[in-house]
């Protein structure tokens, strides 16, 4: 099969529609390429020339959405920052897009997918999102601690609040609740678990990774 031309604008409005599709949907379960197609104004048949076929087009969607993740959970992190303040902001920053893009959220991180044909460029990118938090956790929690025991408290903290984002995305919290702040407190109370005073009581800020996916 010949490769197909991923780029153009045709090809971006393919994206894009399957994008918004994903959110209106909540997901992409419901997305067919007929409609996709329809939205932009082609026919089915010449999504084709660009995409060898739906599944093909859905990865390319999945590629932007990890990038759109990427760019906001970096949001306002920087190297001026106390750990303290890198650490809540970055637990904020992981909360809230799930939040603020339900849809898209789940599309990468609950939709059933068949394991053995993700693309290995997005096992990479994942592979470099997942590195770099763990690079972040280790700095923060300081260097007295094991590698694998700062590896563990990032997996145990992802999962709380990826469990809290999904209860409220999914409108199974009590009305009124304040889910933003309550992720970020329990967070910074599983790190002064772990270590302390230390990270609230470092003035100095620290020098944190960067995280970069390819295009």
């Amino acid at each position: 099969m010949s490769k197909k031309q991923r780029s153009g604008p045709t090809a971006e409005r393919l994206i894009e529609e399957t994008l918004a599709l994903i959110a209106e949907r909540g997901g992409s379960q419901d997305v067919k390429l007929r409609e996709v197609s329809r939205r932009v104004g082609c026919a089915h048949t010449n999504v084709y020339n660009y995409f060898a076929s739906l599944e093909d087009l859905l990865w390319e969607a999945f590629r932007r959405t990890l990038r759109l993740y990427a760019d906001h959970i970096i949001r306002d992190l920087d190297d001026s920052l106390r750990p303290a303040d890198y650490f809540r902001r970055l637990v904020t920053n992981l909360a809230s897009f799930p939040q603020e893009n339900p849809g898209l959220y789940r599309f990468i991180g609950s939709d059933p997918i068949d394991i053995d044909t993700i693309p290995g460029d997005i096992l990479d990118a994942v592979s470099t999102v997942k590195k770099w938090l763990f690079d972040a956790f280790q700095v923060l929690c300081g260097p007295t601690v094991d590698p694998a025991d700062a590896a563990d408290f990032c997996n145990i903290t992802y999962g709380y609040i990826d469990g809290e984002t999904f209860n409220h995305i999914n409108g199974r919290v009590v009305p009124g609740e304040d889910i933003p702040g309550r992720i970020v407190a329990n967070s910074a109370r599983l790190l002064r678990l772990l270590v302390g005073d230390a990270v609230e009581e470092a003035q100095t800020p620290g020098s944190y990774p960067a995280l970069t996916l390819e295009n």
